[in-house]
């Protein structure tokens, strides 16, 4: 309840959402859903989700934070509730891309044009998408990926097509979206940016500009960038 009381949770009923679980079998991935209602199970925040691409489950109720698997480097007695819930994943997308900036709005996540070794990465995969790491290029379509180790994942690479990969953001009440820092993989480098659109003038006649051209003309706000 202390992370709880911190930082006030942005979530309401109705909204669109990721969950993720600690259950083996599913740990390193986040599932799509809405928040269908919001309620207290002995004293612990919880939220009544309804999952998008596993029609056949019942509305389920996740607590909130949960304690995570256990950790053989992380030091006796410290103990750290994660998170279980963040908001909607954010528009994001290639440089080459174009982008109408003046019906787009918040935070947007901009990728360079190819994924390379060591980029960090969801898979879509399985109706759910993974968090892994590409270790290899196979060709132009596809890349190697390894899933972080358990318990923090599940294991094991795996074959994925770049179309089913967008990169990995972490999120935070306090901190919103963010690029994630690997403690898994000393070798990994963060090829996209966060950047915060603002309308320019919603009277103005609508056009689409490449994200490369936003950027040098002061549309976007850079917020982080990792290269």
């Amino acid at each position: 309840m202390r992370g709880e009381m911190k930082h006030r949770l942005p979530f309401k009923v109705g909204q669109e959402a990721e969950a993720r679980s600690f259950i083996t079998g599913f740990r390193g991935a986040w599932f799509r859903c809405k928040i269908k209602n919001i309620g207290f199970k002995k004293g612990k925040l919880g939220y009544y989700l309804e999952f998008f691409d596993f029609l056949d489950e019942k509305i389920t109720w996740t607590k909130v934070y949960q304690k995570p698997p256990k950790h053989t480097n992380k030091p006796r007695g410290v103990m750290k509730m994660d998170l279980m819930v963040r908001p909607s994943f954010p528009p994001w997308y290639k440089e080459s891309e174009l982008l109408d900036h003046h019906s787009t709005s918040g935070i947007v996540a901009i990728v360079d044009d190819t994924w390379k070794v060591g980029d960090l990465v969801d898979w879509w995969y399985d109706n759910c998408y993974w968090t892994g790491r590409v270790t290899q290029l196979l060709g132009e379509e596809k890349v190697l990926i390894e899933l972080p180790q358990p318990p923090v994942g599940e294991g094991r690479s795996y074959c994925a097509l770049c179309k089913d990969l967008r990169p990995s953001l972490d999120w935070s009440p306090e901190n919103g979206w963010a690029i994630p820092i690997s403690k898994e993989h000393e070798g990994c480098q963060y090829s996209v940016r966060l950047v915060h659109t603002h309308n320019q003038d919603s009277n103005a006649e609508r056009y689409s500009m490449c994200l490369s051209d936003l950027l040098g003309k002061g549309y976007c706000k850079i917020l982080l960038s990792y290269f």
